[in-house]
């Protein structure tokens, strides 16, 4: 039992450092693709043979570089996402899902020697997606799923920065617009914290460690523009950087519940604690 204790505590302490570390949405929430455990909260598996997943991801983004035809030094510096996801999974196999939500996110460029800040309100933001489980090793334990979706938040500006002034902004002639599409190709592996009997320690009866590589692209549009009518704009932006590494785990739970930890790589700076009730 220490044992398991120990190899439980180590990875939740080397996702965070990494994640920490590390420099577009969430990939993960393993524990639904390819059987989820348990007949669910209120057993639609088990009675009519249908698996409904719900959840709630709460990612926080550090740093994204992005590049614009009009200026340079674009960044996004920081942004929330929180989304409610609802999902269900077809053939054991397929799992389509929806998010629904709100954004907030903040973005800096230099233009014409000026550096610009800029941050937006916060909005409403969407998702579409779905997992595939590709292939399910028994021997060894090993799942390889494909992940992809779409969002989008068209949100307003709020605040912003010309130099070290701190100007009025006009929110209904300011705008801050990001789409961004996203594939990931996840191996994960399940690692049973009471062996067979499936006990529960800390209130977990497995943990599902995965990890992989991501390609997402994005492309929107900044707009600061104050009360008086003046104007900043650094044209079309776009990813910067499109190829970056995922690794993550799911904590689960009896019957119907599973945390999802995840952090991003190399492309973004990001992580997100997500949680899921199977019903």
């Amino acid at each position: 039992m220490l044992k398991k204790l120990l190899i439980f505590f180590g990875i939740i302490i080397l996702i965070f450092g990494i994640s920490s570390l590390a420099v577009a949405g969430t990939a993960g929430n393993m524990a639904s693709t390819g059987g989820p455990a348990g007949p669910g909260a209120f057993s639609l598996k088990q009675d009519r043979n249908i698996t409904v997943n719900s959840g709630v991801d709460v990612e926080i983004l550090f740093d994204r570089d992005i590049k614009a035809n009009a200026a340079s030094g674009t960044e996004l510096t920081s942004g929330e996402w929180y989304m409610a996801k609802l999902s269900w999974l077809m053939f054991n196999r397929l799992e389509p899902y929806v998010k629904l939500g709100a954004a907030r996110l903040e973005a800096k460029w230099s233009e014409a020697g000026e550096k610009i800040k800029l941050e937006s309100n916060t909005g409403f933001a969407w998702a579409l997606g779905s997992k595939l489980l590709i292939w399910d090793f028994k021997k060894p334990r090993l799942k390889i799923v494909a992940d992809g979706f779409y969002r989008m938040a068209d949100l307003e500006g709020d605040e912003g920065t010309r130099g070290t002034t701190k100007v009025t902004v006009d929110s209904s002639q300011s705008e801050f617009l990001i789409r961004e599409w996203q594939i990931a190709l996840l191996a994960a592996t399940e690692i049973d914290i009471g062996g067979d009997d499936k006990e529960e320690v800390l209130g977990v009866t497995s943990i599902i460690p995965y990890a992989g590589i991501k390609y997402s692209d994005m492309n929107g549009r900044l707009r600061l523009t104050d009360s008086a009518g003046n104007y900043n704009n650094p044209g079309t932006i776009e990813a910067d950087d499109n190829f970056g590494v995922v690794a993550g785990l799911d904590l689960v739970g009896p019957s119907s519940v599973s945390l999802n930890l995840e952090g991003r790589f190399i492309d973004e700076t990001a992580m997100t604690v997500g949680l899921s009730v199977l019903f």
